[in-house]
């Protein structure tokens, strides 16, 4: 038979991947020999020392002797019933088995004075020292594990180390899985933890008692308190309570049980744990808890409760994103699935790497594609993983080829034997070889093959730091503009297709921060032209900012025209710029489609899309535009909901000088006019309106309103007009609660005292419409003086609106209570 200390040569090529460097092509049996050859030449091994066996019979009858003696100390102090004489004794015995050091294992672990003992330390720990307490859970660490002849003795030893809440005597009798006796073995032990689950006195004691339950074998009685202890306010408890239901042989765990703790950590992140290595224990067993308890129960809320913990971004150690998909892919591989290709297509490789524990866990027919992508990836990070994973799997390492890589389109044929060698380098262990690898690349250029392997480099970005966005113009993929040129461009255009997450501050940023600096010109844009239009047109686009952003700049595509107007006159991410993108759109013919679309909203009265629609198409001049605008301004005198499309439309005739001062004095002249409003933010700090605006400020016209319209324009105006105006005092006395808040919040800003503005803030900070409430977030970060910062204390526990109370206790420097018992 083959010793089993040696190694086969043959079994040995299987593992030459994890010692052998991947630009070597070593002859195993030669290392193998070589190192046999050393070995012969240290000559033969020292022979082991000879034990005295009557010396080691010796020491261990000594040792016995001590611990008899040591029983019968504890027998007296066991004894004692004054509080004081027995704290007295159990000092001594304590001391009396710390300097037994070892020989205390020769204790009889079959009579009750080992427990007692351990009994004595938990009795008078709060009495004793920290050095004092640290030295009994070393003894209890060497005692001989407790056997099940005193079986009442050993549970009430557990029970009171749980009420006790002595982690550190706990943590001594569970430091190895066999050192307690079969706890379900013990009568009633189960019931007296689940009762103290229930009644504590503290959280710390309910942790103890679960640690001990989840010794115990089977679990179902204590399942109902473990269930309330589900519900409990103490991640440390609930963390234990859930890994005790779902590790229960049968697992006890239910649906409902679940659902809740994943819902309640949705919404209460975990306690911080980089602040306490038992925070991060606590956060561990959570997470194992969940990924044990979907192996049996699969709820629908828990996938929808997964996918918001992912969508939260904690602060966590284990309860992160790609615990949350490794979960996933244990109940819902599909949703997980998906999951696994959003991370495996983002920028940073940290975040690729997130993908790789659920990929160990999906079936092979949804994983192996996936799992081919990940093992070509740029990064060192997942691409070992990846391989790794494959090895398990198919039981063969992973045949690396050059079409799987990022860019490989580039390359005109076959990759080359010096393409595989250098890639060898690229994909090592070593980062210097790396770097030195990437600047002789550089100095290849423009070809093609060196490309791509400069490519490998610059996707890993924990070596490249790309995507950068520095204020500087440099970096690699400045290098590989400047040295590939147009095929540079094509080049990272490839990366960004295959890592096209984020949507912002990803690689489309990037790309577009070069063509704003100068670095890619726009005859070499048309590869960046191509992909920017192709993730504006996707149906599953998100967020298209930095794509229409890029197009802005570069110029878009004829085809491109329908989504970059939808998009520009809704009101989601990228509509601004796609604004911009239409209003230099170099095709006139879509003025009239423009003009098309403001006849439309107005007829159907949708007010947001005339407005956007009236912004892009006045400033691109359009004549018909211009004749509806007017009637925007008509419908408006009976409308008040068209004011704001009206004030776009006023602003950009004026621009153009199709209204000018008279029509706006016009205007201001009468305040119970509807159209007052469009006027008055329209010429806004205009000198030439400032006396009708004043005039305005004591009509009582439309419920007060015209004269807030004037109070804001002139506050906001040149010179502002003084907050401690007397005017306004009566203005705020008579206007509505919405337009109040709005002229409160003005005054606040620009320096309003206090006494003017306090008895209106209390009755609108507490108000439940949110037309009022949205006007005043913010408003607390101008309310510095001390009675301000009073008044705000004392409604902030009345206030209904969640963003302005987040808002005030930000400013205030509060919050509230913390959720979880550890704060």
């Amino acid at each position: 038979m083959r010793p089993v200390d040696q190694l086969d040569a043959t079994l040995a090529r299987y593992f030459a991947w994890s010692f052998v460097y991947p630009w070597d092509t070593p002859d195993i049996e030669e290392r193998l020999g070589a190192a046999q050859r050393d070995i012969a030449r240290q000559g033969p091994e020292a022979e082991p020392p000879v034990v005295d066996e009557s010396n080691l019979q010796r020491s261990f009858d000594r040792a016995r002797a001590a611990c008899r003696s040591l029983a019968q100390v504890i027998v007296e102090a066991w004894a004692l019933t004054d509080d004081d004489a027995s704290l007295a004794a159990t000092k001594r015995v304590l001391a009396r088995a710390d300097r037994l050091g070892v020989d205390v294992v020769e204790m009889d672990a079959g009579s009750a004075e080992a427990i007692r003992l351990l009994r004595l330390f938990v009795r008078h720990g709060p009495q004793l020292t920290r050095r004092q307490r640290e030295r009994c859970a070393a003894v209890a660490t060497l005692l001989p594990a407790p056997e099940l002849h005193h079986a009442a003795e050993l549970s009430d030893l557990l029970v009171e180390i749980a009420r006790a809440a002595d982690g550190a005597m706990a943590d001594a009798l569970l430091s190895e899985d066999d050192r307690l006796p079969p706890l379900g073995e013990i009568p009633m032990l189960g019931a007296r933890l689940a009762d103290v689950v229930d009644a504590g006195p503290t959280h710390a004691a309910r942790a103890v008692a679960i640690d001990f339950l989840a010794r115990l074998e089977p679990r179902e009685a204590a399942a109902p308190a473990l269930r309330r202890a589900l519900r409990l306010p103490s991640f440390a408890v609930r963390a234990r309570a859930l890994h005790a239901l779902s590790t229960s042989e049968p697992p006890v765990v239910n649906a409902a049980d679940l659902v809740h703790v994943l819902q309640d950590l949705v919404a209460h992140p975990p306690p911080f744990t980089l602040s306490d290595d038992e925070h991060e224990e606590n956060e561990r067993m959570m997470a194992d808890g969940v990924i044990a308890a979907l192996e049996h129960v699969q709820p629908p809320q828990a996938e929808e409760a997964l996918l918001d913990l992912i969508d939260a971004e904690h602060e966590t150690v284990w309860l992160d994103a790609a615990w949350a998909t490794e979960a996933l892919a244990v109940a819902f591989p599909e949703t997980a699935a998906a999951m696994v290709d959003h991370w495996l297509k983002c920028a940073h490789a940290h975040q690729r790497v997130w993908a790789l524990a659920a990929l160990r866990r999906l079936p092979l027919g949804i994983a192996e594609a996936r799992l081919r992508l990940a093992a070509a990836d740029p990064a060192f990070a997942v691409r070992d993983s990846a391989h790794a994973q494959w090895l398990e799997r198919f039981d063969r390492v992973y045949p690396v080829r050059a079409d799987d890589l990022p860019g490989a389109a580039l390359l005109e044929g076959p990759a080359s034997d010096l393409f595989l060698s250098r890639l060898a380098v690229v994909h090592g262990r070593v980062r210097e070889a790396r770097r030195v690898m990437g600047r002789a690349l550089l100095a290849e250029a423009p070809d093609r093959e060196a490309l791509v392997l400069l490519l490998q480099l610059i996707g890993d970005d924990t070596d490249s730091g790309e995507p950068s966005f520095g204020s500087r113009d440099e970096g690699w993929a400045t290098a590989v503009v400047e040295g590939f040129g147009p095929k540079g461009v094509e080049g990272l255009c490839a990366l960004a297709a295959r890592f096209p997450e984020p949507e912002s501050f990803g690689w489309m940023r990037r790309l577009g921060d070069l063509v704003e600096r100068g670095s890619i010109a726009i005859e070499s844009a048309g590869p960046l032209r191509a992909l920017a239009a192709q993730q504006v047109a996707s149906d599953d686009a998100g967020r298209v900012d930095d794509s229409i952003r890029v197009l802005a700049r570069i110029g878009a595509p004829a085809e491109l025209l329908e989504r970059v107007l939808a998009l520009a006159l809704d009101d989601d991410f990228g509509a601004a710029d796609a604004r911009g993108l239409v209003v230099s759109w170099p095709d006139r013919a879509i003025d009239a489609r423009l003009a098309s679309e403001m006849a439309l909203a107005l007829a159907e009265r949708d007010w947001t899309r005339l407005r956007y629609a009236a912004r892009i198409a006045l400033e691109r001049g359009a004549p018909a535009a211009r004749v509806i605008a007017q009637r925007v301004l008509e419908v408006a005198e009976n409308e008040p909901e068209a004011a704001e499309a009206a004030v776009e439309c006023a602003r950009q005739l004026r621009a153009v000088g199709t209204l000018d001062d008279a029509w706006a004095l016009g205007v201001l002249a009468h305040p119970d006019r509807p159209l007052f409003v469009v006027a008055a933010r329209v010429w806004a700090g205009a000198d030439a309106v400032r006396p009708a605006l004043e005039a305005a400020l004591s009509s009582r016209a439309r419920q007060g309103s015209s004269a807030v319209e004037a109070a804001l324009a002139l506050l906001r105006g040149e010179p502002h007009l003084n907050p401690r105006d007397r005017r306004l005092a009566a203005i705020l006395d008579l206007a509505a609660p919405p337009e109040r808040a709005e002229l409160v919040c003005a005054m606040c800003i620009y320096g309003a005292p206090h006494a003017i503005v306090a008895r209106h803030l209390e009755e609108l900070l507490v108000s439940a419409d949110p037309n009022v409430t949205s006007s005043l977030v913010g408003v607390a970060l101008w309310l510095k003086s001390p009675r301000a910062r009073a008044l705000l204390r004392a409604v902030l526990p009345r206030i209904c609106d969640v963003e302005l109370r987040a808002d005030i206790e930000d400013v205030l420097g509060t919050g509230p209570d913390p959720y979880w018992a550890e704060g």
